[in-house]
């Protein structure tokens, strides 16, 4: 994605690394990417990237809003690309889900 080169582990659709960061699995989940620690809720959707939290509509399933939990914290260019990947990621996953499921 633009200058950030992407690796994938072999034979899957989980990351390998982004860019220069290595990327933590834990049972097919994603659980870290480079400094930035992933929570997920009990519904199994992402909540917090590092310093962002996630908030999604009624649903429940689509992200409408992303927010640093301390005005101390900055957005920098590197975690807008990390919240892009994570919640690109998880709907692709989801879409792959409900598509083998239908």
């Amino acid at each position: 994605m633009g200058d950030v080169e992407i690796a994938y582990r072999r034979w899957s659709s989980l990351p390998r690394t982004v860019g220069q960061w290595d990327c933590e699995h834990r049972k097919s989940r994603l659980e870290r990417v480079g400094p930035y620690q992933l929570r997920y809720d009990r519904a199994g959707r992402v909540c917090t990237i590092g310093p962002v939290q996630i908030f999604y509509d009624r649903s429940g399933w689509n992200p409408v809003r992303a927010q640093l939990q301390s005005t101390d914290e900055s957005l920098s260019d590197e975690l807008l690309l990390v919240l892009f990947l994570v919640l690109f990621w998880q709907k692709q996953a989801w879409d792959a889900y409900y598509q083998a499921h239908r």
